[in-house]
């Protein structure tokens, strides 16, 4: 019986011991199965976010867009072109102390690991598994340098795992120094500048290599966050920042980088450094902006300006830049004040514009008379209906008609009337953006007469892109017009500044041309007066002499390219203009009678320090002789001294030029010159709109002009203009234009060219004419008449317009 219970027992022990060998012998097949199965997971997930990777062997040959810098004559920045403001510098050009605080602020293990820090993918994988997606960082430089250039900003578990997939491999494919380079070229450090070398100009107006340990290491902390992080924005939260990034650098010192001793960090850590004011350069010359762009896109191609990196050189001045728009400005703002230009228009009765009737759409370019319909006191909003559209108001931009800076609320009630433009096209959700243009704009243009370099272009009263005035507006220049005139008529030696022509009315065609002040006909004047006093008819009669044809040749041929109207009217300067290219007909003037084109754009350099040829522009050419021109700067001269632009005469320099005002005042022009600078002012409407009443070139423009050209020439004072070879200048007669009598006493000086002075002398007061005994016996028929049937004496006639011998 004992035995068979031991039998028994036996029996079941080794069924145990069987069973336990049995599930001994699963539990490794099992273990095994798991880590197959874990392997297979990880190989497949490998595989599936390793498809369609980009190559991190690209990013040998990585060459980013950079910053295109343009310059003003001594190497100032005028402003940048970009697509991403970025300067690519190599790593010799990064010194120890930056490269040190960016490690210090994002990746202190950065040349000990591989390209991830496991610890760090631990903690975020955590993290991200509590909050169901990509919400902690835990990036190194390597995964950095990989998000930024081979992946998307998205914040998703799966780009996160392709980040480590090519993390890894960057690293294999590139070295360290190789990796950080791309990182100190690309990071963002707020403001839109990218790179190191962007930021030190940007917050410190230096190179990185000129960065100090406490520059260094402000500037390191912003790519965490460069909108909250930046010391322009938030200083303190910029220094909280920095105070952590000096820490890290203190801790890890003896570990990472001993060379960098204590007493440099403790002093960085005392320094109170802070950004630098902005360049004076910023926004200074969007005009020339514009232009640099397109002459850097004629020259290098289109992909020159997305790749940047070039240097662009021009001939502006910038500090005379910002004075003749603060000249502008000033002058605009006096017209402002002058004529009530600031506020809404409120009807009085039933004067006074209306509101623009519905249109289909908005265009750019076009003035609007819109109607309040709302004001938004919180934005500081006026919300406007423009020709049936809605659009908004800032008042920010409303500024230079606010002059008592009232608010929103105070500065506009429902129902009154704005002239705006449009300024941004709206949407289905959002309105138009509007722009006010309650007061008139100009442009100023000052050119270097020598050389044709622009020393200065004003496109507006405000510095922003757009429609430039100075280059693109075609516009009456009224009297300023009739230089080129009279340049022509001294040419063709029908007439000298003495010639007599008659003031008189006349019609031609149905056309009765006027002087300015309508009831003042002054008979036969000499040219120099007429010039000086700008007396329409003369010019008139002049042009009918020489004729219409001629003069618009010959204004074609001193770089006026606008459509001319080859007629009459062509003499009162009917015919739109260019403002750069009337200033730089004068500018001809002022040359000795060379005509150039105009020179913005000097030089180009590309990033590899190369020359990039410019495209050729058209010869110069010679449209008078020095002597001719030197007449013109003659008569011009009494423009100043006895005529409409006397108020010039405060410079105390010689300087010479022309008022002129279109029809209805609609255009107020002065242009002028002195040996060494021209200078032209325009103001006017876009929308041709009169300026308002007694606004003329002497009261609106020459102001600007006296300053701009205050500003502009820096030559001595008592530099003249030189008489060339070919004048002669000899005393005469002012009321006959006549050779002066031996000892008379109102004699004046005038200057001719060699062959065209008067040779008969004038008569004494107390002796008398023969002719007149012999005129008097004639009857009607023999009579001398003017061109509308008036009888004129003797000294009036005049002979192809110059006084009969």
């Amino acid at each position: 019986m004992a035995g068979k219970k031991t039998q028994r027992r036996r029996r079941k022990g080794t069924a145990r011991k069987k069973r336990r060998r049995g599930e001994r012998s699963w539990l490794p097949k099992l273990i095994g199965a798991g880590l197959i199965a874990g392997a297979l997971i990880v190989l497949g997930t490998y595989a599936y976010f390793s498809r369609d990777l980009p190559s991190v062997a690209t990013l040998r040959d990585y060459r980013p867009p950079q910053t295109t810098r343009v310059y003003d004559r001594h190497g100032k920045v005028l402003g940048e072109i970009f697509t991403e403001r970025r300067t690519v510098i190599p790593m010799s050009q990064v010194p120890r102390n930056v490269v040190l605080s960016v490690l210090a602020a994002e990746d202190a293990d950065f040349y000990e690991h591989e390209g991830l820090d496991y610890y760090g993918i631990l903690r975020a994988v955590g993290r991200d598994i509590m909050e169901g997606r990509a919400a902690q960082g835990g990036s190194t430089i390597t995964q950095q340098v990989v998000k930024l250039m081979l992946l998307t900003p998205e914040r998703t578990i799966s780009r996160k795992l392709r980040e480590l997939i090519l993390a890894r491999r960057l690293e294999n494919e590139l070295t360290k120094d190789e990796i950080l380079h791309l990182y100190l070229n690309n990071v963002n450090f707020g403001h839109g500048r990218y790179g190191v070398q962007e930021a030190a100009r940007y917050y410190f107006e230096k190179n990185a290599s000129e960065l100090t340990l406490a520059e260094a290491t402000l500037l390191a902390g912003i790519p965490q966050a460069p909108s909250r992080l930046s010391p322009r924005r938030n200083l303190e939260a910029a220094r909280r920042r920095q105070r952590y990034v000096l820490a890290q650098l203190e801790d890890k010192r003896e570990v990472y980088w001993p060379d960098l001793s204590k007493e440099a960090i403790a002093a960085a850590r005392d320094a109170k450094v802070e950004p630098v004011p902005l360049s004076e350069g910023s926004g200074a010359a969007p005009e020339v902006l514009t232009i640099a762009r397109r002459v850097l896109r004629d020259a290098a191609g289109e992909e020159a300006l997305g790749a940047g990196g070039y240097k662009v050189h021009t001939s502006i001045d910038l500090s005379l830049q910002r004075k003749a728009r603060a000249a502008l400005q000033r002058g605009l703002s006096a017209i402002d004040a002058r004529q009530g230009y600031v506020g809404p228009i409120r009807k009085k009765r039933r004067r006074g514009p209306k509101a623009t009737p519905p249109t289909e759409s908005l265009r750019m370019g076009r003035t609007y008379f819109a109607r309040v319909t709302g004001v938004d006191a919180e934005d500081e909003q006026i919300r406007l209906d423009v020709a049936g559209h809605g659009a908004i108001l800032s008042m920010r931009d409303a500024a230079r008609h606010n002059p008592e800076r009232l608010d929103a609320k105070r500065f506009a009630k429902k129902g009154d009337l704005f002239p705006v433009s449009i300024a941004q096209f709206g949407s289905e959700e959002d309105p138009a953006v509007a722009r006010l243009e309650r007061g008139p704009e100009g442009a100023v243009v000052v050119i270097d007469p020598r050389t044709r370099a622009v020393l200065a272009m004003i496109g507006g009263f405000a510095a922003r892109s757009g429609f430039n005035r100075a280059s693109q507006a075609i516009r009456q220049p009224g009297s300023t017009f009739k230089p080129v005139v009279y340049a022509r008529a001294i040419q063709s030696r029908k007439f000298t500044a003495a010639s007599l022509v008659v003031d008189a009315p006349a019609v031609y065609d149905e056309w009765k041309p006027r002087n300015y002040e309508q009831w003042n006909y002054q008979g036969a004047v000499r040219l120099r007066q007429a010039l000086a006093r700008s007396i329409n008819m003369v010019a008139i009669r002049v042009v009918e002499d020489v004729g219409v044809q001629d003069v618009a040749q010959f204004a074609r041929q001193n770089g006026i390219t606008t459509k001319l109207e080859e007629d009459m009217a062509l003499a009162l300067g009917a015919s739109g203009v260019r403002p750069i290219e009337l200033t730089n007909a004068y500018a001809t003037f002022a040359a000795g009678g060379r005509w150039a084109p105009t020179r913005l754009v000097t030089r180009i350099v590309a990033p590899d320090g190369a020359e990039i040829p410019l495209t050729p522009q058209e010869p110069s050419r010679d449209v008078m002789d020095p002597s001719e021109a030197y007449i013109m700067t003659s008569m011009l001269r009494s423009v100043v001294t006895e005529g409409t632009g006397m108020p010039a005469q405060r410079l105390e320099r010689p300087v010479v030029g022309k008022t002129g005002t279109s029809n209805e005042a609609r255009d107020a022009w002065f242009i002028g010159y002195s040996p060494s600078v021209v200078a032209g002012v325009w103001v006017g409407f876009d929308d041709q709109r009169s300026l308002g009443k007694r606004e003329t070139g002497t009261r609106t423009a020459l102001p600007i002009w006296i300053e701009v050209m205050g500003a502009a020439d820096q030559s001595p004072s008592d530099t003249d203009f030189a008489m060339p070879s070919g004048v002669i200048r000899t005393r005469i007669d002012p009321s006959s234009g006549l050779l002066a009598y031996p000892g008379q006493e109102d004699a004046i000086d005038e200057v001719f060219l060699s062959g065209t002075a008067p040779v008969e002398v004038a008569r004494p007061p107390d002796v008398a004419d023969p002719n007149l005994f012999m005129m008097e016996q004639f009857d009607e028929e023999g009579e001398s008449a003017s061109s509308d049937g008036a009888k004129l004496p003797r000294e009036e006639r005049v002979l192809g317009g110059m006084a009969a011998p």
